[in-house]
């Protein structure tokens, strides 16, 4: 199915060559990276990652918080709020409270290749503006990819209404937004809105895995303006779905990228960087659409998680 997407994105890529322009160098630089060490990963994408996970496991598991090795991963005291979607135009989506952190999270699933109705969800890529009826504070001339948004204005009202309710229930000043795919973008739509809509002394962070490219120039300026503080994007060795929609299309990333550069035979990350800027060419932005590394958007990202159904099919320790 990731083939399937990426394949399509290139070709629409060429099919408008006139329209659009092939050398936006728009927020791309060359500025060296710098190591991320295993108490960073540990302490900031460990705990996003296994949410990311578990999301993609059955309701009927996760429910019951019996859903073997990837709901043992995270622990035994999560308390499940909410569960929805239909794995189709409504990714499954989970939120949780986590008493460890006192946290409240909201993960999403990202496309369910076996739904085709979930697909056209990632292969919509026309612009649209920001609903206005849901972000009151955004600038005119900030623009999305209007399958992302669709899909996240199916769950948007009952995020924050259930957020709000489980900030007051388990007197928690901690948000977590996580997903992978179509999911991680779902989450820094989430964030966006919550970010309007929450108290400021609420903590808000959104770490995300495999997010593709979003929205224009603008909205990569209102991202950093109004989350960048508390956003990592994630992105694995020369995984292409990060680098769609093409910049051709006048898609582009905000920024926050954490890159993993190499994973050994165990799934554990021998390499991690973090990567100043928007579009690093030392990162992400310097990989090709063109080769077949589609395996590196589910995984491994490091500590052996990797994500999709099959990644739920752990067994118990």
């Amino acid at each position: 199915m990731l083939v399937f997407i990426t394949s399509l994105f290139v070709h629409s890529t060429f099919t408008f060559p006139v329209l659009l322009p092939f050398h936006h160098h728009h927020g791309t630089t060359s500025t060296p990276t710098t190591p991320v060490n295993n108490d960073f990963v540990s302490s900031k994408l460990l705990r996003p990652a296994l949410f990311s996970r578990v999301v993609y496991c059955a309701k009927k598991t996760v429910t019951k918080w019996d859903c073997g090795g990837p709901c043992e991963a995270i622990g035994p005291d999560i308390h499940v709020i909410k569960w929805g979607g239909n794995d189709g135009l409504v990714p499954s989506y989970l939120i949780a409270h986590d008493p460890s952190t006192n946290t409240i999270v909201v993960a999403h699933q990202g496309t369910n290749s076996k739904n085709i109705l979930s697909i056209l969800n990632d292969v919509n890529i026309f612009h649209v503006g920001l609903d206005q009826s849901i972000f009151k504070q955004s600038a005119k001339k900030v623009e999305v990819h209007e399958g992302f948004q669709n899909t996240f204005k199916h769950t948007s009202t009952i995020v924050l209404t259930e957020v709000k309710k489980a900030l007051i229930q388990y007197k928690s000043q901690s948000v977590l937004l996580t997903g992978h795919s179509l999911g991680a973008a779902v989450a820094v739509l989430d964030a966006i809105m919550l970010h309007e809509n929450l108290d400021p002394s609420v903590k808000q962070s959104t770490v995300v895995f495999g997010l593709p490219r979003m929205g224009n120039e603008h909205w990569t300026k209102f991202v950093d303006s109004t989350i960048g503080s508390e956003f990592i994007r994630v992105t694995d060795r020369e995984d292409p779905v990060v680098d769609l929609p093409p910049r051709l299309l006048d898609y582009y990333h905000p920024a926050g990228e954490i890159h993993i550069e190499d994973v050994d035979k165990t799934g554990q990350a021998t390499k991690i960087v973090a990567c100043p800027g928007q579009e690093n060419k030392h990162c992400a932005e310097g990989n090709s659409i063109f080769k077949d590394h589609t395996s590196d958007h589910l995984g491994p990202y490091f500590n052996d998680i990797s994500f999709g159904q099959d990644a739920c099919k752990m067994k118990s320790s």
